[in-house]
Protein backbone atom coordinates (compact mmCIF):
# COMPACT_ATOMS: atom_id res chain seq x y z
CA UNK A 1 0.00 0.00 0.00
CA UNK A 2 1.53 3.52 -1.13
CA UNK A 3 -0.04 6.81 0.92
CA UNK A 4 0.16 9.61 -1.28
CA UNK A 5 -1.15 13.33 -2.02
CA UNK A 6 -4.26 13.42 -4.00
CA UNK A 7 -5.19 15.68 -6.63
CA UNK A 8 -7.43 16.18 -8.90
CA UNK A 9 -7.10 12.63 -11.04
CA UNK A 10 -7.90 10.92 -7.73
CA UNK A 11 -11.90 12.26 -7.80
CA UNK A 12 -13.85 9.67 -9.07
CA UNK A 13 -11.74 7.17 -7.09
CA UNK A 14 -12.41 9.18 -3.95
CA UNK A 15 -15.80 9.57 -4.82
CA UNK A 16 -15.91 5.80 -5.49
CA UNK A 17 -15.04 5.06 -2.00
CA UNK A 18 -17.39 7.80 -0.52
CA UNK A 19 -20.17 6.03 -2.05
CA UNK A 20 -19.22 2.35 -0.69
CA UNK A 21 -18.61 3.70 2.40
CA UNK A 22 -21.53 6.15 3.72
CA UNK A 23 -25.01 5.78 2.90
CA UNK A 24 -25.74 9.44 2.30
CA UNK A 25 -22.31 10.23 0.35
CA UNK A 26 -21.10 13.79 -0.66
CA UNK A 27 -21.57 14.71 -4.26
CA UNK A 28 -18.86 14.33 -6.55
CA UNK A 29 -18.00 18.05 -6.73
CA UNK A 30 -17.57 17.98 -2.68
CA UNK A 31 -14.21 16.62 -3.24
CA UNK A 32 -13.13 19.33 -5.43
CA UNK A 33 -11.35 21.71 -2.87
CA UNK A 34 -9.37 19.48 -1.04
CA UNK A 35 -7.69 18.83 -4.34
CA UNK A 36 -7.23 22.14 -5.29
CA UNK A 37 -6.74 24.41 -2.34
CA UNK A 38 -3.69 24.89 -0.97
CA UNK A 39 -4.06 24.92 2.89
CA UNK A 40 -5.98 21.53 2.09
CA UNK A 41 -4.61 18.17 3.56
CA UNK A 42 -5.65 15.43 0.89
CA UNK A 43 -4.06 11.58 0.93
CA UNK A 44 -5.40 8.37 -0.70
CA UNK A 45 -4.26 5.35 0.03
CA UNK A 46 -3.52 2.86 -2.96
CA UNK A 47 -3.26 -0.91 -3.63
CA UNK A 48 -3.94 -1.21 -6.84
CA UNK A 49 -5.86 1.56 -7.44
CA UNK A 50 -7.60 3.96 -4.97
CA UNK A 51 -8.91 2.09 -1.74
CA UNK A 52 -9.02 4.83 0.88
CA UNK A 53 -8.64 8.61 1.42
CA UNK A 54 -8.48 11.42 4.33
CA UNK A 55 -9.10 14.61 3.75
CA UNK A 56 -8.59 18.00 5.98
CA UNK A 57 -8.23 21.49 5.77
CA UNK A 58 -5.72 23.75 7.87
CA UNK A 59 -8.32 26.56 9.83
CA UNK A 60 -5.62 28.67 11.75
CA UNK A 61 -3.37 26.35 13.77
CA UNK A 62 -5.83 23.71 13.74
CA UNK A 63 -6.21 21.11 11.29
CA UNK A 64 -10.04 19.66 10.82
CA UNK A 65 -10.61 16.56 9.48
CA UNK A 66 -13.69 16.67 7.44
CA UNK A 67 -13.89 12.39 5.80
CA UNK A 68 -11.92 9.43 6.06
CA UNK A 69 -13.01 6.16 4.11
CA UNK A 70 -11.68 3.00 3.28
CA UNK A 71 -13.65 0.62 0.56
CA UNK A 72 -15.39 -1.74 2.95
CA UNK A 73 -13.43 -4.57 0.79
CA UNK A 74 -10.14 -3.04 2.31
CA UNK A 75 -11.00 -2.83 5.71
CA UNK A 76 -9.58 -4.40 9.02
CA UNK A 77 -6.09 -4.08 7.41
CA UNK A 78 -4.63 -0.92 8.64
CA UNK A 79 -5.38 1.58 6.25
CA UNK A 80 -7.21 4.04 8.26
CA UNK A 81 -4.53 3.69 10.60
CA UNK A 82 -1.56 4.71 8.11
CA UNK A 83 -3.80 7.36 6.74
CA UNK A 84 -4.12 9.25 10.09
CA UNK A 85 -0.94 8.80 10.71
CA UNK A 86 0.41 10.13 7.71
CA UNK A 87 -2.08 13.50 8.12
CA UNK A 88 -0.78 13.62 11.68
CA UNK A 89 2.86 14.01 10.39
CA UNK A 90 2.24 16.15 8.17
CA UNK A 91 0.29 18.14 10.68
CA UNK A 92 3.09 18.74 13.09
CA UNK A 93 2.90 22.56 13.32
CA UNK A 94 -0.99 22.29 14.32
CA UNK A 95 -1.57 23.04 17.85
CA UNK A 96 -4.55 20.43 17.39
CA UNK A 97 -6.14 18.25 15.22
CA UNK A 98 -10.08 17.92 15.27
CA UNK A 99 -13.13 16.43 14.03
CA UNK A 100 -17.01 15.54 14.61
CA UNK A 101 -18.08 11.80 14.39
CA UNK A 102 -22.00 10.77 14.37
CA UNK A 103 -23.07 9.99 18.43
CA UNK A 104 -24.14 6.43 16.77
CA UNK A 105 -20.90 5.42 15.39
CA UNK A 106 -18.98 3.96 17.95
CA UNK A 107 -16.71 2.25 15.88
CA UNK A 108 -15.45 5.64 14.64
CA UNK A 109 -15.14 6.66 18.03
CA UNK A 110 -13.12 4.15 19.27
CA UNK A 111 -10.37 4.03 16.38
CA UNK A 112 -10.43 8.14 16.88
CA UNK A 113 -9.85 7.34 20.86
CA UNK A 114 -7.15 4.47 20.08
CA UNK A 115 -5.33 7.45 18.22
CA UNK A 116 -5.34 9.99 20.93
CA UNK A 117 -8.27 11.83 20.41
CA UNK A 118 -10.69 12.43 23.06
CA UNK A 119 -14.19 13.89 23.23
CA UNK A 120 -14.01 17.73 23.46
CA UNK A 121 -17.60 18.43 23.02
CA UNK A 122 -21.26 16.87 22.56
CA UNK A 123 -22.96 18.78 19.49
CA UNK A 124 -27.32 18.10 19.30
CA UNK A 125 -28.82 17.78 15.92
CA UNK A 126 -25.30 18.37 14.29
CA UNK A 127 -25.72 16.13 10.42
CA UNK A 128 -28.32 17.27 7.95
CA UNK A 129 -30.66 14.11 9.64
CA UNK A 130 -30.69 15.59 12.79
CA UNK A 131 -28.64 13.36 14.46
CA UNK A 132 -26.10 14.17 16.99
CA UNK A 133 -22.56 14.27 16.64
CA UNK A 134 -19.34 14.66 19.07
CA UNK A 135 -15.76 16.40 18.83
CA UNK A 136 -13.20 14.81 18.97
CA UNK A 137 -9.76 16.78 19.78
CA UNK A 138 -6.24 15.49 19.73
CA UNK A 139 -3.45 17.83 20.67
CA UNK A 140 -0.35 17.76 18.37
Amino acid sequence: MRIRRASPLDLLGIYRVEKASFPDPWPLLAFLPYVLERDSLAFVAEEEGIVGFILAFWEGNEVHIHDLAVLPEHRRKGIASALLSHLLGEAKEAKRVKLEVRASNTAAQAFYKKHGFREAAFLPNYYEDGEDGILMVREV
